[in-house]
């Protein structure tokens, strides 16, 4: 390559000799100095280049040596936990296969993890199948489940590969990898919700140790540093879409990837609205009086925040409906009482406060609702008793009408029955549901 690049230049040199009218010293000194340069740019200088091939250091490409020299690097240096993460590969890769068997053969690991697409269907179990005939997969992880795959094809892994689901994944993120657990999933796979993951969820935020957000609400109090502390805790929940899925009939689909993100960005620009109020404004226990009577207050805030003024007062109005909200419940006596809510609180009681929190829903999220056939669902809900799933029975089910219903009875663990004028659901309630795979 050198050398033909050599000879074009000199080549190009001639050429512009020939090509001259009048052959003078300028012409002549032109064309040696083109030939000059090309004979500089072709000089090799063979003991440099031998000293740089010896100081090259070539990176190994064998996995297998890579994954035996860092396992055993790692014991060496006393980490307790080691995982090797292979490449990704499928059946019809028998050389991938056989390299997957020499890196198991050669760093002899404690637990081999199938990780598995959810978004290739019912092939997942031919796939699952093949990896158990090679290695002997322990445990299965099952990702991409934010998509519109519910996992069907995970029920069939799990019975070609005999091993567990240990974990899920419905996220890019670090928050959407959770452990797998076999009722919530069932559950959501019918489209029945996880109430006991959701109270799990809220569990984890310890509210009732606040005590003095409870005293207040006792008395009807809320200020503006109570809402931002619950944006927080909602925040502290996971994503929305992930929370939504919990609650029975409105599935993991229900908010689309793009109104979860507008969400959180809405959520985190009342946040930073909050964060340009002072003390005072806070801790009012009529917030949104004292920016009525200085209006200059919520000028201030919009420039702090770097958000318009019509913001500012958005976010007011909505406070206003959650002080509003909060003062009402607080007339209710029993309501922070503690234990089951339904004992403290009359029905009628809590019947209106639903009809109350029910006005002050966007207008939107009911639309929704109503297209998920929620608002006008009949929920039977069983009492007592256990299954061969652990959810709770009972001989003589209660039922109410109205997605308010879920709010009475909360927290329930057992699947409703959901009618509507043109479906219906049975749950398995009063007798012995059947074990799934997992």
């Amino acid at each position: 390559m050198v050398l033909a690049d050599l000879g074009r230049k000199i080549t190009s040199a001639l050429r512009s000799l020939s090509n001259a009218t009048i052959i003078n010293e300028e012409v002549l000194n032109a064309m040696l100095k083109e030939v000059c340069t090309a004979l500089l740019e072709a000089d090799v200088n063979i003991k440099l280049v031998k000293q740089l091939r010896e100081n090259v250091n070539y990176t190994e490409m064998d996995p297998v040596i890579i994954a035996s020299e860092g396992v055993e690097k790692f014991k060496n240096e006393n980490f307790e936990i080691i995982i090797v993460d292979t490449s990704g590969r499928h059946k019809q890769e028998d050389s991938l296969f056989e390299e997957m068997l020499q890196v198991a053969n050669a760093i002899q690991p404690d637990n081999i993890v199938y990780v598995m697409d959810a978004s290739i269907g019912q092939a997942c179990e031919a796939q699952a199948k093949a990896f158990k005939d090679k290695v002997d997969v322990a445990s299965v992880i099952v990702t991409k489940l934010d998509g519109h795959a519910k996992g069907g094809g995970a029920l069939s892994a799990v019975a070609a590969t005999k091993s567990p689901i240990i974990f899920i994944g419905t996220g890019e993120h670090i928050d959407d990898f959770e452990p797998f657990k076999t009722q919530p999933f069932i559950s959501k796979l019918l489209g029945m919700g996880d109430i006991e993951g959701l109270i799990d969820k809220v569990n984890e935020l310890k509210l009732d140790d606040n005590e003095a957000l409870i005293e207040k609400l006792k008395h009807g109090q809320f200020t503006l540093r109570d809402m931002y502390e619950q944006f927080q805790n909602i925040m502290k929940m996971g994503p929305f879409s992930q929370i939504l899925g919990m609650i029975p009939g409105f599935g993991t689909d229900f908010m689309s990837k793009g109104n979860e993100q507008e969400s959180m960005a809405r959520l985190k620009k009342l946040m930073t609205i909050m964060d340009s109020m002072n003390d005072q404004e806070l801790d009012s226990t009529d917030g949104a009086k004292v920016f009525s009577k200085q209006p200059g207050r919520i000028q201030r805030v919009a420039r702090g925040s770097g958000v318009s003024t019509r913001d500012v007062q958005e976010l007011l109005t909505q406070y206003t409906k959650f002080a509003q909200m909060v003062k009402k419940m607080g007339g209710i006596k029993g309501l922070f009482k503690g234990g089951d809510m339904s004992k403290n609180v009359s029905q009628s009681q809590m019947a209106k406060l639903n009809q109350q929190m029910a006005k002050m829903m966007d207008p939107r999220v009911l639309h929704h609702m109503a297209g998920a056939r929620i608002s006008k669902a009949k929920i039977q809900v069983p009492v007592r008793g256990t299954t061969s799933l652990g959810m709770m029975t009972g001989s003589e089910p209660q039922t109410w009408a109205g997605p308010e219903a879920i709010l009475q009875k909360a927290p329930v663990v057992a699947p409703p029955t959901l009618q509507s004028a043109d479906s219906q659901v049975q749950s398995p309630v009063g007798e012995a549901a059947a074990d799934p795979a997992p």
